[in-house]
């Protein structure tokens, strides 16, 4: 009875433990190419950059940073389906897109999915939009 108990300890111990250092998904749809690959490049690797400087200090609580990258190809219709995508794998917060054309159409979704979106539009309709 008492081995039962333990190998059952353990592997809770062992659950728990794996659960926890699991990695923290982010997605990130950018311009990267079309004619906002430079913003949407530097935007990339910017994120990169944070990335492996938060990850090589221990992470967040412990856990790791992992980011996937999208291309929106500077074009709102492939924006927003770059976007369902990465929603559909549940990331912790999605990062991008960048021109205001592509947040106009994603933002919604982002909003509907629950999912705190970081993005880089400017134009005055997002920015009075109260979010």
């Amino acid at each position: 009875m008492k081995s039962t108990l333990l190998v059952g300890a353990l592997l809770t111990a062992m659950t728990a433990t794996s659960a926890f250092a699991q990695a923290i998904k982010l997605a990130d749809v950018a311009e990267l190419s079309g004619g906002g690959a430079t913003v949407g490049t530097n935007w990339k690797n910017g994120i990169d950059l944070a990335i492996e400087e938060i990850n090589a200090k221990g992470g967040v609580l412990g856990r790791k940073l992992e980011v996937t990258h999208a291309d929106s190809q500077s074009n709102p219709g492939v924006a927003r389906a770059q976007v369902q995508k990465a929603l559909d794998a549940e990331p912790y917060v999605l990062l991008g897109p960048g021109y205001s054309g592509s947040v106009k159409v994603t933002a919604p979704l982002a909003a509907e999915a629950g999912i705190t979106q970081i993005m880089g539009g400017e134009a005055a309709e997002l920015t009075q939009a109260g979010n």
